[in-house]
């Protein structure tokens, strides 16, 4: 053993906790080479629930004490800091009465709270740069700042700061030769495991979600852009309308509205669109719908009084027939279409195309967004803050 630690004796009446790391084993972590000196194992006990987690110390000669820790089949690495935060400890009563997570600010980070208690060792064996013993009683605040978490231990009065963070689970196990029959499977999410986007990862959601927005704005924008050609005066819906108009931009779309005062009913009505000649070009049934009502104390409604129908046509003159082809009411308080009108205009475009790819665009950079709050919201799953 290194002079520098102090060597105590093992308790060799105590049960070893289940962890794959033993005494004299020797690895890295971020290319530092480290030795595996001490062991003590943790317990803590609230409200009927009992968590149990083994601390490793370990040595570097270049870079001192840390300490790896095996939770939950997670393997975190933690070392002492002489940073102090603000406020320097946060207490059972602010934890308690705080609307809010407590947070604590250091090295330009604010911390975030996610879990506090009180443990005392289960175990101990090998060497340590301090003397620890059975009758130690610790509290601990863990608070989290993306890939790290800052741990407020106060013991026998005195208050140290632990910065922890996630090495990479296979790397440690190939560089300390753990046996992989020991090494326990992580339970859930760890809060320390972040995702991290690559730029690339980065570039594409972002694109994707304003690119998306543009589509989606531009459809919009686009679908009521037309000039009008014709338009009927309301008349009572009653018998057939014929509407005379002429199409001078053939390279575009007309649209044929229907309108219909239907209230909690519905109105059907058939169309035949002939040329100058007389001869029919194009043929169409379409309904109107429109319900309302109170629920719960809401307003709601549904359907609409208006149905659009779009088709391309030559330039040249044309002849809209359209026929009442009866209605229903839907609701006890509702009645059937009383008056009718039509509206013809010419020169729209067809943005559906837009309007779908800006939805497949949003989709994408939205399953960006929702993996990375699914994956947060387990994360803090093992938090016992409730904002409730």
């Amino acid at each position: 053993m290194q002079d520098d630690f102090r060597v105590i004796a093992q308790f060799r009446d105590m049960v070893r906790p289940d962890t794959p790391f033993d005494l004299g084993m020797e690895g890295e972590l971020w290319s530092v080479p480290f030795t595996v000196i001490g062991t003590i194992g943790w317990i803590e006990h609230y409200s009927g629930r009992v968590w149990t987690w083994t601390d490793h110390q370990i040595h570097s000669p270049t870079h001192g004490y840390g300490w790896l820790t095996v939770e939950e089949g997670h393997i975190t690495y933690a070392r002492k800091t002489r940073d102090m935060p603000s406020p320097a400890n946060v207490s059972n009563s602010r934890i308690e009465t705080s609307e809010h997570r407590p947070t604590v600010e250091m090295g330009g980070r604010t911390y975030r709270y996610y879990g506090s208690g009180n443990a005392r060792p289960t175990f101990i064996e090998g060497a340590f740069n301090y003397v620890p013993s059975m009758d130690d009683r610790i509290r601990y605040v863990s608070l989290v700042c993306g890939h790290r978490m800052l741990d407020i231990v106060e013991s026998g009065g005195e208050i140290e700061y632990e910065l922890i963070e996630l090495p990479d689970r296979g790397e440690v196990a190939a560089s300390f030769g753990l046996d992989p029959a020991r090494l326990p499977s992580p339970s859930g999410v760890h809060v320390l495991d972040e995702i991290d986007r690559s730029p690339d990862q980065l570039f594409v959601r972002n694109v994707a979600l304003a690119g998306g927005a543009v589509a989606v704005v531009l459809a919009l924008a686009l679908w009521p852009m037309g000039e009008r050609v014709a338009r009927t005066e309301r008349v009572p819906v009653s018998a057939p309308i014929t509407v005379p108009f002429e199409i001078t931009e053939g390279d575009r779309l007309t649209n044929i509205e229907i309108w219909a005062d239907a209230s909690n009913s519905w109105a059907w009505f058939e169309a035949e669109l002939l040329d100058a000649e007389g001869a029919p070009v194009a043929a169409f049934e379409r309904g109107v719908e429109y319900y309302f009502g109170r629920e719960g104390g809401e307003s709601w409604s549904e359907g609409s009084q208006r149905v659009d129908t779009r088709v391309r046509l030559e330039p040249g003159q044309y002849t809209l027939e359209v026929t009442p082809a009866g209605g229903e009411v839907g609701w006890s308080n509702g009645r059937l279409a009383q008056q009718m009108q039509v509206t013809v205009s010419q020169g729209h475009t067809n943005p559906w195309w837009l309007f779908g790819a800006g939805l497949l665009l949003l989709a994408l950079g939205g399953a960006f967004l929702g993996q990375r709050a699914l994956h947060n919201k387990r994360r803090w799953a093992g938090s016992d803050w409730s904002d409730d």
